[in-house]
């Protein structure tokens, strides 16, 4: 999924599940900056020790770092485990554990967790993380051959590069031609509805304890009609993404505030100052006075808490496939 989901439908779900427009900032922008979340930073402070952050994805999904092959089934492609059993419709071989599967049992689990933690940096990546479940279902968070098109193409088999943004484009349709008819026939919009439904069954209950899930999905209901046709609005000549954005601030007018803009810099800005004329590469970055209070920050202790919640229970099935690494 792009920013359109990450980002303003996961805004809208947390407006209409009862958060506010802060918090379903917060929420929404970790989901979406886990996707923009590509460089690691070496940041320096006068009287405190160094800070390093963690990566959450790779500048290009084709041509990886061997070291960061390790966040695809982390961050976006969780394996499927014993789910896969009942979902795999082609022969995966060994792997078969390993791919990615919608609403999970292991995504849930990480989702369950991060709502625990009552952390809204947590939340959004775990949501970020649940969402992928439906667009990269069928794919493995890996070098695999099963992620190849039956067509050859010049690309690497990495989980769905051989297919670009098709799985993640809102309003789009497109064949996966691993997949026997009528299931290679996809359809973006059911797929990404239905994560937003059950991704609401999460969102409603942590602000109404004591709500029924059938609540909750009585409110998505009213929510759901106007979503589908922010997903197909169209401009007059062209420009459908802009248009569906404007469907989005138009349901949801907190979106048109310029301080609800998703800017991906907007955090590590005011958290870091980069200093120009350090010729040390390690000492450009130099942290502000309220870094450890800035979201960056917090976003960043965010993925480093995820990521080693997700590794407790994602080492131990590479191990059980005799696979000694993650890649």
């Amino acid at each position: 999924m792009d920013i359109e989901f990450h980002y303003y439908i996961t805004f809208i779900l947390c407006r209409h599940a009862g958060f506010g427009p802060d918090e379903s900032y917060r929420i929404a922008y970790s989901s979406q900056y886990t996707d923009d979340n590509c460089y690691h930073y070496y940041v320096n402070f006068i009287d405190s020790p160094n800070y390093s952050n963690e990566t959450s994805q790779t500048v290009d999904i084709t041509k990886p770092s061997i070291k960061r092959l390790m966040i695809y089934p982390i961050f976006h492609f969780i394996p499927g485990c014993e789910d896969t059993r009942k979902a795999c419709l082609f022969d995966c071989g060994h792997t078969l554990p390993l791919m990615t599967v919608p609403n999970s049992t292991l995504s849930r689990e990480l989702l369950r967790e991060a709502f625990e933690t009552r952390n809204l940096y947590r939340i959004g990546i775990a949501l970020h993380v649940f969402a992928d479940t439906w667009s990269h279902q069928n794919f493995f968070g890996r070098r695999d051959v099963w992620n190849a098109r039956t067509a050859p193409i010049a690309l690497p088999h990495i989980c769905h590069a051989n297919f670009t943004r098709d799985p993640d484009r809102i309003n789009h349709e497109w064949t996966d031609d691993r997949l026997p008819d009528p299931f290679c026939r996809i359809n973006n919009n059911e797929r990404f509805l239905s994560a937003a439904k059950e991704m609401f069954t999460y969102l409603y209950p942590f602000l109404h304890p004591g709500s029924t899930e059938s609540e909750a999905l009585a409110v998505f209901s009213q929510l759901k009609g106007k979503l589908e046709g922010c997903m197909i609005a169209r401009a007059p000549l062209g420009g459908a993404g802009d248009a569906r954005v404007a469907a989005y601030k138009e349901i949801c007018p907190d979106l048109s505030e310029e301080r609800y803009d998703y800017d991906l810099n907007r955090w590590r800005h005011a958290a870091i100052e980069k200093k120009e004329m350090e010729l040390d590469i390690f000492d450009c970055y130099w942290g502000k006075q309220s870094f450890f209070d800035s979201d960056w920050y917090k976003f960043q202790e965010a993925v480093k808490d995820h990521r080693r919640c997700a590794m407790e229970r994602i080492k131990p099935i590479y191990h059980a496939l005799g696979l000694d690494s993650m890649q």
